[in-house]
């Protein structure tokens, strides 16, 4: 019989050659996955074969319905041409099962929340594109699925949906960038992991660090497959909301040339100054031209300093969070990857960020710190799962 570590790895591990995810693949599958979200709550189909039960079940239910297909997609994984397919639906499956958790957490302000949403659009924000723009999405998902407030309506649906259009964003980043530095293995280890700390992460109800997440990894697998030109559009778009990772994912060029043991060539060079200039060029000139804006985007040029100490005091939550995945990352690394050149370095500058000139206290926004951790953390675990499996066949 095969031991434990050799099932897993059989179950895991099905394609040596795990191809990378091209942009068209990944955007096209978010967005039908997106539609079929939002057909399923428009047509009320589980309301109408299961009445009443969705209300009294609740999140077990809706737990149970977004996972089960991940057993079936298991089953039936020898049949698939391209394993990325399946990974891209498995992180789908996994963003429905978290927004619906999220959702549960969030029952008794669902309404408030919406309504928190779409105020954006008639706000002077400091993010004068995107925020409004978010704000816009989120009206229309309410128009077409309703709310509490209009006639067959439902507002935990709407939020779910919602909810779902940018926590699947962050799943699939996450394994399109696993795709490219880690094995088979660690790619569906990591994947897990990172649904782990999503879970963690909106604990207090919001998912608003797993989406910082699965923007910064977004652009590292943009720069680490050299799609340079689309990393530099996606810099742009995200620097109107989130300009901490704008600036620290263009680290990771560095990083990668410091692991290759060269200087970065020009291309690089090029890219990073762009990224960093859009980073601090972008806020202060939405600031300019609104110069009583309301303070709500991370700022890399702002910050209050007299909030390291505080910082600090709370990161014992952190480690305490991290420490199972600190142990494997400290036990099975023992020289620098490629993994850890590319997201490492990206992280630690983000930490950096948030902990020496972060304008807010809140630790759960170190998630993007804790998903790198688990990059490293799962390459070690893959490749002790992978050694003892293919040292099996031999030993007989």
């Amino acid at each position: 019989m095969l031991s434990w570590s050799g099932r897993l790895a059989r179950l895991l591990k099905f394609d040596d050659r795990m191809k990378t995810p091209s942009l068209g693949l990944v955007l096209g599958f978010w967005v039908i996955s997106n539609i079929l979200v939002i057909t399923w709550w428009w047509v009320n189909i589980s309301d109408r074969f299961l009445p009443g039960l969705l209300r009294y079940v609740g999140i077990a239910f809706l737990v149970t319905v977004a996972l089960v297909p991940l057993r079936l997609l298991f089953k039936v994984r020898s049949s698939f041409f391209n394993p990325v397919m399946l990974g891209l639906l498995v992180s789908c499956c996994l963003a429905l099962s978290i927004t619906a958790h999220e959702a549960n957490l969030l029952r008794d302000q669902l309404q408030l929340s919406l309504d928190h949403e779409r105020a954006f659009a008639h706000m002077d924000a400091v993010e004068g594109v995107m925020r409004p723009l978010l704000a816009k999405i989120t009206e229309v998902y309410v128009q077409i699925l309703g709310d509490d407030r209009t006639h067959g309506g439902s507002t935990f649906y709407t939020h779910i949906v919602a909810n779902y259009l940018f926590d699947s964003l962050s799943f699939l980043a996450v394994f399109a960038l696993a795709t490219l530095l880690l094995s088979p293995t660690a790619t569906w280890l990591c994947l897990l992991c990172f649904a782990f700390y999503t879970q963690i992460a909106i604990y207090p109800g919001r998912m608003g660090p797993v989406f910082i997440a699965g923007g910064l990894f977004w652009q590292l697998f943009l720069l680490t497959s050299q799609r340079y030109p689309a990393a530099i559009i996606s810099g742009l778009i995200i620097s109107f909301g989130r300009t901490d990772v704008v600036f620290a994912s263009a680290f990771s060029l560095l990083g990668l040339a410091a692991f290759e043991r060269r200087w970065p060539t020009l291309k690089e060079w090029v890219v990073f100054g762009l990224l960093i200039g859009i980073s601090l060029a972008v806020p202060k000139t939405l600031i300019w031209m609104h110069p009583g804006t309301d303070y709500r985007s991370f700022l890399v040029t702002n910050g209050d300093f007299s909030k390291l100490v505080g910082n600090l005091l709370a990161m014992k939550l952190v480690v305490a969070i991290a420490s199972p995945v600190l142990v494997i990352a400290i036990v099975r690394t023992f020289v620098l990857t490629r993994t850890i050149a590319v997201v490492g370095s990206a992280c630690l500058v983000h930490v950096g960020l948030v902990f020496f000139i972060a304008d807010f206290t809140e630790t759960r926004l170190i998630i993007p710190g804790l998903a790198g951790l688990a990059f490293v953390a799962s390459e070690g675990l893959g490749k002790l799962l992978e050694g003892k499996s293919e040292a099996q066949p031999g030993s007989g």
